[in-house]
């Protein structure tokens, strides 16, 4: 049995769209696209500059993922919360107001800590300078595709 035989067709394609969009070219860790083969001592020391020049509290992917993320699950959690406070309650209770700001943070930070920690996987900054994934992630299990689903 394939990883995929069992998804619909739109998780297909959607998982399509997300790893062209995510790829790294060549398939190599993050920062060392540009090296051929194994990376040197100097490569490696190279990579490692660049992905402390522009830390903020953690990664590249890790800061964009949990910021796109908190601001996408947010708004959705905003819709959902805005009719649902409008069907189950009246015009005078607070519930009204206070439903729709519960399920935005409830969402937000839903979206913050999922994407903070997936967008690093999908741009290999969890891989090693060998392509195999780092010492601190998870292993991933060989029934699995190449990206972990």
């Amino acid at each position: 049995m394939t990883a995929g035989a069992d998804k619909p067709k739109p998780v297909e394609k959607a998982e399509a769209w997300l790893d062209d969009k995510t790829m790294p070219e060549g398939n190599r860790p993050k920062g060392l696209e540009d090296t051929e083969g194994a990376p040197s001592v100097d490569e490696l020391r190279r990579e490692q500059r660049r992905e402390i020049e522009n830390v903020t509290f953690g990664t590249e992917g890790q800061t964009r993922g949990a910021f796109f993320g908190a601001l996408a699950f947010a708004a959705v959690g905003l819709i959902i919360g805005v009719l649902v406070g409008l069907v189950l309650f009246d015009g005078d209770s607070p519930g009204r107001f206070v439903v729709p700001v519960v399920v935005t943070l409830f969402a937000g930070v839903m979206g913050f800590v999922y994407w903070g920690g997936r967008t690093p996987e999908l741009e290999n900054e969890t891989m090693s300078a060998s392509g195999e994934p780092g010492s601190s992630s998870t292993p991933r299990d060989p029934r699995t595709d190449d990206r972990g689903r």
